[in-house]
């Protein structure tokens, strides 16, 4: 009778276990558009990377998900995620993304040269 009850649970908290250790694969959407373009490649690498840990969905800081959450990005309007562009864009330029004190702990969080002026380049880039 024990083995029994025990199959049923054992198989409950590996599901549970196996649904709560998946990530959000923002880059496996390969149509992904802000602002009516497609986030090149490259970007979205850097956003995987560098970004999207904080600013999800699933993210333990309510303030980095209510500053911008990728993935309801793309449930804005065309000028709503025009305007978050421009935001990351000008957080990006003043110095302040990733946060000083995110860096203490996680340094390995800090965007290189190269990827800062990718994101703010495609950050600056208007839609036609």
């Amino acid at each position: 009778m024990k083995k029994l009850f025990l199959l049923p649970l054992a198989a409950i908290i590996g599901l549970l276990f196996f649904q709560g250790t998946q990530k959000s694969e923002l880059s496996s959407n390969p149509e992904l558009e802000v602002a009516g373009k497609k986030i090149p490649k490259k970007v979205m690498a850097v956003v995987d990377q560098k970004c999207y840990g904080c600013h999800n969905p699933d993210a333990r800081s309510e303030k980095a998900k209510s500053k911008l959450d990728w993935d309801a990005l793309q449930t804005l309007s065309k000028s709503e995620q025009s305007e978050a562009k421009d935001k990351i864009y000008e957080v990006l330029s003043e110095g302040n993304m990733p946060p000083r004190k995110f860096l203490e702990n996680k340094p390995e969080g800090k965007l290189s040269e190269d990827e800062l002026a990718l994101l703010m380049k495609w950050s600056k880039t208007k839609r036609k």
